[in-house]
């Protein structure tokens, strides 16, 4: 059988009660905190059919969401988190509540790493001394990141998917 490949790592929107814990469907990751509440798809395929347990189909309006792709030309860093306060309607036309963030790549990791500080405390409204520590906030509140291609700072336990 073919898998699918994805240019851009997929996000979805989940509540706390919906989805134990013990219920992470294969081939995705699960991303929960204090703000932020995902699943980020690392292999499954077919996602508009998709049928997770405890949700059922994922094929509605806030199913599936595509982050922005690190791999352009130009390159760019992201965050993405989900959360019942903040929907986003895609060009496509359906609401999620997966949200994405993202700064310009910059020429050396010390500038992405103010770049991404910077982005880090204006979404979670706080300021941040140091990465490390900004990195620990945005996974302590639920959030994914990602650098941009070539540069330190992938979030950690979701994989390599498209990144």
């Amino acid at each position: 059988m073919a898998t699918t490949t994805f240019l851009v790592r997929q996000f979805f929107s989940i509540d706390n009660e919906l989805l134990p814990l013990g219920e992470i469907p294969t081939g995705t990751y699960i991303v929960t905190g204090s703000v932020s509440n995902m699943l980020i798809n690392n292999n499954r395929t077919n996602l508009s059919e998709d049928v997770i347990p405890g949700i059922g189909s994922s094929g509605g309006s806030q199913g599936w969401w595509p982050g922005p792709s690190t791999n352009s030309a130009t390159g760019y860093g992201i965050i993405i988190g989900a959360g019942d306060t903040i929907a986003t309607t895609g060009s496509d036309g359906r609401t999620s509540n997966v949200t994405c963030w993202g700064w310009i790549a910059q020429d050396d990791q010390a500038t992405n790493d103010i770049e991404f500080r910077s982005l880090a405390g204006n979404i979670l409204g706080a300021t941040y001394a140091n990465t490390s520590s900004a990195k620990t906030a945005l996974r302590n509140a639920g959030y994914y990141y990602q650098y941009p291609v070539g540069f330190d700072g992938q979030s950690i336990n979701t994989g390599n998917g498209s990144d």
